[in-house]
């Protein structure tokens, strides 16, 4: 049996669980969701352990992030999180998105050449949603899109990221 490696973080009063194996992270749960989300994208069993060492570089990484230190994560993801091949041209395209910017649902699909159906299949399918930045894509004009979090998560999400820290904001 496989074994994965959880862990949780706060994100804005939310509790959010993720998931690690040898080859990377492969889970972040919906905010207040629980660990047993992970079901819903992988049906293998898995025998979980909670072991901080296993899981603290991400946890350091995730907390970067959310202190507005940098605006990407250095973190390994593993294999399995993985989806359709139009999937995965979407995910690239959102992975592409600025930090701090957003993108329209119709500009993703225009730019992946695939029908706004499958953008939004793709938002939900990803089992990384923090990593991958859903919160960048937004519905029509600047209306965000409720996938895998909510509004209250995703607005923010992006204010840290257009008020990034002093130190971080010269890089960018």
């Amino acid at each position: 049996m496989q074994r994965l490696y959880w862990d949780a973080i706060n994100i804005d009063s939310h509790k959010v669980f993720y998931t690690v194996n040898e080859q990377g992270l492969n889970f972040v749960s919906s905010p207040e969701c629980g660990l047993s989300q992970v079901l819903n994208f992988y049906a293998q069993s898995f025998e979980y352990v909670h072991d901080h060492e296993v899981t603290d570089a991400y946890r350091k990484s995730f907390k970067r992030y959310l202190k507005g230190k940098t605006g990407e994560f250095v973190v390994d993801r593993d294999s399995f999180v993985n989806g359709t091949p139009q999937e995965e041209e979407v995910w690239q395209r959102i992975a592409a998105i600025p930090y701090g910017k957003t993108q329209s649902v119709a500009v993703l699909a225009a730019e992946a050449k695939v029908s706004q159906q499958v953008v939004l299949q793709a938002l939900q399918a990803s089992p990384v949603w923090l990593v991958l930045p859903l919160h960048r894509v937004t519905g029509r004009g600047t209306k965000q899109l409720n996938f895998r979090t909510n509004q209250a998560m995703q607005d923010y999400l992006l204010q840290i990221e257009q008020k990034p820290k002093a130190e971080f904001k010269e890089l960018l």
